[in-house]
């Protein structure tokens, strides 16, 4: 599964999410709160805590 920061919010409908990562590639995440830029995804799941 893709990790990577969030650059772009493509669609959200409440229960998932697609996103287009900042190495360019798209992932579809269940999620329970509407992802922003900036955030982190960890191996496919969402996370608001920065990763170094």
């Amino acid at each position: 599964m893709k990790s990577g920061c969030i650059a772009s919010l493509i669609r959200w409908n409440g229960k998932s999410a697609r996103v287009q990562l900042k190495d360019g590639s798209r992932v579809t995440l269940r999620v329970s709160f509407k992802p922003r830029v900036g955030d982190w995804v960890v191996e496919g799941e969402l996370s608001r805590e920065q990763v170094s």
